[in-house]
């Protein structure tokens, strides 16, 4: 299950999904109803402080033009789990003012 979410992320960086999964891509013009600070999670990333379980945050240019992501490994009920616990990653990719530009959602089977 880990090397599959590496897969996952790994293409999703590169801007594509694989066949192993159900993947889907979205504008982020609705206002984010995850209730996170995306900011905060990049400062803590960036401060090497402790992300909460089931946060990952990655630094680089994003496929839809963004400078960072933020993923949330949930598992069957919505809940955060760590990578190896989870069935689904919604991945946020950031602009420099930490607004979500764009959302994409995966089913790992």
């Amino acid at each position: 299950m880990k090397s599959l979410i590496l897969i996952c992320l790994a293409i999703f960086v590169l801007g594509g999904c694989v066949n192993t999964t159900t993947c889907t891509s979205i504008p982020a013009d609705s206002p984010d109803l995850s209730g996170s600070n995306f900011l905060d999670y990049k400062k803590m990333y960036e401060e090497n402080q402790d992300l909460p379980i089931g946060i990952e945050v990655r630094i680089h240019d994003t496929p839809n033009g963004g400078v960072f992501s933020v993923a949330f490994f949930t598992d069957d009920t919505g809940g955060l789990v760590s990578k190896d616990e989870a069935i689904d990653v919604e991945i946020h990719e950031c602009d420099e003012d930490g607004q979500s530009i764009s959302r994409t959602y995966m089913r790992l089977e």
